[in-house]
């Protein structure tokens, strides 16, 4: 990140990877559109139904994507970790489809939809870049559809897992990631029994695979975890990658 034009090793150019290809100035103009933001465990950053004006970047932390139906139950779409985009979706919509909230302290960059746009239309790379991003984001929606769907409790497990590793900086066959949510919540998002999860989780502990401190996943041997993916080696470094699907 320390190569980043106009020094913005902090901000949306970098962590989305949106500054190659821009001069200097080009870079500061648009840093001087970001806007930075922290949040608290289980802040809500943006509620479904409310009026959407802003996309941002994921910087540190996980964030719940949930969406709420009639009934008022809570149905977790997906876990949103760094490096990723949220509220893109709503560029062409006036309300959020679903409700952002932090399931750790996080932090993320955020630029105005209107912004966002001018941005794109008077800079190719940055479109070429952004058109990259959104779909990866659609890969990994069919991926996600593609777990519940078809894979087995224990490949739905390992990809999930997986799918919490942040998108940069973390190669090495060991990671420790966040992983505050309940086996009950992990069970409902993954279309599974707290039996299930909780058995499958137990035989990951046993083979080495994984330990679960409280709060936390550190993955031991992604190798390994790749395995029970059910995946190739090249599909597995994690679920929706550029090769998987």
């Amino acid at each position: 990140m320390s190569n980043c034009l106009c020094h913005a090793d902090d901000c949306l150019l970098c962590e989305a990877h949106l500054h190659e290809g821009l001069s200097d100035a080009q870079a500061c103009e648009i840093q001087g559109l970001l806007s930075r933001r922290t949040a608290e465990i289980q802040e809500i950053i943006f509620r479904q139904g409310e009026t959407s004006d802003w996309l941002y970047v994921v910087r540190a932390g996980q964030l719940k994507l949930s969406v709420t139906g009639a009934d008022g139950r809570e149905q977790i779409m997906r876990i949103a970790v760094a490096g990723q985009l949220i509220g893109y979706d709503t560029i062409d919509d006036l309300h959020h489809p679903y409700t952002a909230t932090a399931l750790t302290a996080a932090r993320l960059c955020g630029i105005r939809h209107r912004d966002m746009l001018r941005v794109l239309e008077e800079n190719l790379e940055v479109s070429r870049r952004m058109v990259q991003l959104l779909n990866l984001e659609l890969v990994q929606a069919r991926a996600l559809i593609h777990i519940l769907g078809q894979k087995s409790s224990a490949e739905k497990i390992a990809l999930f897992l997986l799918s919490l590793v942040p998108e940069h900086g973390h190669d090495g066959p060991q990671v420790d990631v966040p992983l505050p949510l309940s086996r009950q919540e992990m069970a409902d998002m993954l279309g599974l029994t707290v039996e299930t999860v909780s058995r499958q989780m137990a035989e990951l502990k046993r083979e080495r695979i994984i330990e679960a401190p409280r709060g936390h996943i550190r993955i031991l041997n992604r190798p390994g975890l790749n395995i029970y993916t059910g995946m190739s080696p090249l599909n597995s470094k994690r679920p929706g990658s550029r090769t998987a699907g």
